[in-house]
């Protein structure tokens, strides 16, 4: 048994290595991340990312800009980060775009949230605007990053374990 925990540490350590991670910046944006993966045409990746998304986002998606080794992915994540006011907490749905180019066996991947939305209505404001001047997170609204960050990971992260595995 205490193998088979030594195992597993030591293989979910050598995953987290395997993935960059992004982290919301104070002027609201993501940087790129890129990763390597393992040979592929460019038609099967654009294939694999395609398969994807679908499953991803079931179903709920555009794609746009398609090229011969890139694509633009408009989607909606639930729940993408939330604030908590008052013992009350507040999740917000976005509209994120996500650029991902290949290039030999790497690819990069631009994140950008496009729109925020609260229960009924999209509202006006950017992820730049829970940040002060300064770049420091607004009162009340300490759990906006954490919760953002962790909610771009988790699409990050899905998809490139999803290319990294796919067989075509």
């Amino acid at each position: 048994m205490k193998n088979l925990c030594i195992f597993l540490l030591l293989f979910t350590t050598i995953l987290s290595f395997g993935q960059s991670k992004s982290e919301l910046l104070p002027n609201g944006t993501f940087p790129p991340v890129e990763e390597t993966i393992k040979p592929m045409t460019d038609e099967k990746f654009i294939d694999g990312t395609n398969l994807w998304i679908g499953e991803f986002s079931r179903g709920e998606y555009d794609i746009t800009e398609l090229t011969a080794n890139s694509l633009t992915i408009d989607a909606f994540r639930d729940n993408a980060f939330l604030y908590t006011n008052r013992g009350e907490s507040f999740p917000h749905k976005v509209k994120y775009q996500l650029k991902i180019v290949k290039t030999g066996n790497k690819y990069s991947a631009s994140f950008k949230v496009t729109e925020i939305h609260t229960k009924k209505t999209i509202l006006e404001s950017t992820m730049a605007d829970y940040f002060t001047s300064e770049g420091k997170l607004k009162e009340g609204f300490e759990e906006v990053k954490p919760s953002m960050d962790r909610s771009v990971n988790i699409i990050l992260g899905s998809f490139y374990r999803y290319i990294s595995n796919y067989r075509g």
